[in-house]
């Protein structure tokens, strides 16, 4: 399965990229190529949102999750929480991207089959940064 990763929308063009947290959705990337969790799904793309609730008030960087190419890939954007990712330190951000793909990978379950269930512990159990 193809997991890409992108960096966080709203938070990284005002913060920048958290060269830790890059590297770890680049070692989760090639860690999950050679694992299938489903016989169509092949490729997840997921952007996580990171802004102040003033931002999600305003109606602005919905969540939304789209299954495209006769279900072969879904695109998920996915809300964060804003203050606990600012406040933390790397480690700390890492743990919450973690959470935040448990989140965003159970959405796609819901939409098909897919081998939710398998895919988060093999991201519990992952070890590389």
């Amino acid at each position: 399965m193809e997991l890409n990763i992108n960096s966080p929308a709203y938070f990284t063009n005002y913060y920048g990229v958290d060269d830790e947290v890059y590297s770890y959705c680049q070692n989760l990337h090639n860690f999950f190529k050679t694992k299938e969790y489903s016989e169509t799904l092949t490729i997840i793309g997921i952007t996580p949102i990171v802004a102040p609730k003033e931002i999600y008030n305003q109606g602005l960087w919905k969540e939304k999750v789209q299954i495209i190419s006769l279900g072969t890939c879904a695109i998920i954007d996915i809300r964060m929480d804003f203050e606990s990712y600012y406040n933390a330190d790397s480690k700390e951000k890492i743990e919450l991207i973690k959470q935040m793909l448990i989140k965003a990978i159970k959405k796609v379950k819901s939409k098909g089959k897919f081998n939710w269930e398998q895919f988060r512990e093999d991201l519990l159990n992952y070890k590389g940064i």
